[in-house]
């Protein structure tokens, strides 16, 4: 599935199931974590950005990919999903229903990593919910920013992992529908 979103702020590109990942938003640390999201999750996932502001290209990236997941087939999907990740001092916990209903949790304390401010990761992940239709709780502890973010990349895209696995025929609901 691909996205495209054209603002007079940014310009974003976002493709899921892609031959192979490629990212490139002109935010390091950020093009880090969505390689991170791609790695653990198992998905190809292209991710091409410009903009005018970190904080637009990031919001811009998580509507574009939050939209690319809400089109994902829900039919046989596992639905929840949820990982237990350390890195070093810090872990994140992370739990996710892809229900169609879209929520974001947070519980602990980030503090900004150089050029990718805590309220930037809040803001992706809080618009990426919003956007997927994907219920997400997300616990961090720890000391070094970069571990804490790094570590909770990876149990959301573990936990995606699992919650796209598809197990069954049938929709993960008795409503019999997943939206």
């Amino acid at each position: 599935m691909k996205v495209k979103r054209k603002t007079t702020e940014t310009e974003v590109e976002v493709e899921l199931k892609a031959e192979k990942t490629e990212i490139d938003t002109g935010i390091k640390f950020f093009d880090h974590m969505l390689k991170t999201l791609a790695k653990h999750s198992g998905l190809n996932i292209v991710v091409k950005a410009r903009g005018d502001d970190i904080h637009h290209i990031i919001e811009d990236v998580a509507i574009c990919l939050g939209r690319a997941f809400s089109g994902i087939d829900k039919k046989g999907i596992e639905r929840f999903g949820d990982a237990i990740v350390p890195m070093d001092e810090s872990v994140t916990i992370c739990g996710i229903d892809f229900s169609g209903r879209g929520v974001f949790v947070f519980e602990g304390e980030i503090k900004d990593y150089r050029d990718f401010r805590a309220e930037d990761f809040l803001h992706f992940f809080d618009t990426f919910c919003r956007n997927s239709g994907m219920n997400v709780y997300m616990c961090i502890k720890g000391g070094n920013s970069h571990h804490m973010i790094e570590s909770a990349f990876k149990a959301f895209a573990i936990a995606l992992k699992k919650a796209l696995k598809k197990t069954s025929e049938d929709y993960r609901s008795v409503k019999g529908i997943l939206d």
